[in-house]
């Protein structure tokens, strides 16, 4: 299982609202909100709305995110994201779907840690 590099909190807080792209320069969707780790409040995953109408969502992992040229670029590839598991608008993350997340994407999930979604202001 891999490691997840951190991204620091106050970085992160001024993503959602931000588009997303890939590594390779594929637009993803819209960062809408951030998943913390409940103990720590380190950002893990982010939020990010797909489709024309952005009725979905997808979780993106953060580690080595960055933001560049008023974009959030993630350290993975469309394709692995495009086959995470889904969330429909509003929907909260089960603990069942947040063990499927991190298997996912091949992540280490401790025993408790545990997601919180944190959506900001201007991310609506």
């Amino acid at each position: 299982m891999a490691q997840m590099d951190a991204v620091g909190i106050e970085d992160a807080r001024a993503w959602p609202g931000l588009d997303v792209f890939d590594r390779d320069g594929e637009h993803i969707g819209r960062l809408s909100g951030l998943y913390v780790d409940r103990e720590t409040h380190a950002p893990v995953f982010g939020l990010v709305r797909t489709g024309l109408f952005g009725l979905r969502s997808v979780l993106v992992p953060l580690a080595g995110a960055f933001e560049e040229g008023g974009a959030l670029i993630v350290d993975i590839e469309k394709q692995a994201i495009k086959g995470s598991p889904q969330l429909r608008r509003d929907e909260v993350l089960s603990d069942g779907a947040e063990q499927q997340l991190y298997e996912h994407y091949g992540l280490e999930h401790g025993p408790s840690q545990l997601l919180e979604l944190w959506q900001l202001e201007h991310a609506q």
